[in-house]
C-alpha cells in the first residue's frame, strides 16, 4: 500500500535514551524583522538579528530550498504571548503560525538527544541500508490554513558527509508506513545541533 504524503515538519518522538518526549521546550522570540513565516515543525537556528526582549531570537533554517550544513537549535512545538514585564507569564491563547514581520514568542524543542518524525523527502526512499547515514533538509515554506510545516529530509540520498544537518536512525514502524517507499516516515536527530559539542557563537 502506498503511503499518504502528510507533510508536518519535524515531530519529536523520544530522547536518544529511549524516553518519551514529554512535551518540554523553551521559550524564544523571533524578531518583526524576519520576514520568513515559520510553522509548527520547523526547524530553526539562532537568527542575526537582536532579540529585543529577555529570550534569545530564533529564524527558520531557511526561507526555502535544500539545506546541507549549519547549526540547529531545534523543532517549533508552538507559539505563546508573553505578557508582564515582571515573572513573563506565557499565554498560549496565539494564532496557529508565526505570520512574516511580526515579533512572535515560539516553544522550541531543543534537547540535543531528541529524535524526530519526519517525511522522507528524497527522490528516491531511504532504504534500511541508509539507517545510520546522514542527510539534509529540504525547506519548503508551511501551510498557513494547518499552521503545520512542509519541511522534511533532504532530496538527494543519504551519506556519509559528517556536515549534513540530519542523521537517520530509523523507518517508523507503523502499519500505514510502508519501508523504502516515497512518502515514508523516518526517525532522524539533529546532527549539527548548537548545543552539542564546541560551537562558535552567534
Amino acid at each position: 500500500m502506498a503511503n499518504t504524503s502528510r507533510l508536518m515538519g519535524f515531530v519529536p518522538v523520544k530522547h536518544l535514551t529511549g524516553a518519551p518526549y514529554n512535551g518540554q521546550a523553551n521559550i524564544y522570540e523571533i524578531p518583526a524583522a524576519d520576514t520568513s513565516p515559520i510553522m509548527r515543525g520547523d526547524l530553526v537556528m539562532f537568527s542575526d538579528l537582536d532579540a529585543t526582549d529577555v529570550y534569545p531570537a530564533v529564524e527558520r533554517i531557511a526561507a526555502s530550498g535544500q539545506v546541507t550544513s549549519g547549526a540547529i537549535v531545534g523543532a517549533v512545538v508552538g507559539f505563546v504571548v508573553v505578557t508582564g514585564t515582571s515573572g513573563r507569564t506565557p499565554n498560549l491563547d496565539v494564532p496557529i503560525y508565526r505570520a512574516a514581520s511580526t515579533k512572535q514568542f515560539v516553544l522550541v524543542a531543543d534537547a540535543p538527544d531528541l529524535l524526530f518524525e519526519v517525511q522522507d523527502g528524497g527522490t528516491v526512499p531511504c532504504t534500511l541500508a541508509l539507517i545510520g547515514s546522514n542527510t539534509g533538509i529540504t525547506a519548503t515554506a508551511g501551510s498557513t490554513t494547518s499552521g503545520l510545516s512542509n519541511m522534511a529530509t533532504g532530496t538527494t540520498a543519504p551519506t556519509t558527509t559528517s556536515t549534513l544537518p540530519l542523521q537517520i536512525l530509523g523507518i517508523i514502524p507503523r502499519v500505514d508506513n510502508e519501508s523504502a517507499a516515497a512518502s515514508q516516515k523516518l526517525l532522524v536527530r539533529i546532527n549539527t545541533h548548537s548545543f552539542n559539542g564546541e560551537r562558535a557563537g552567534v
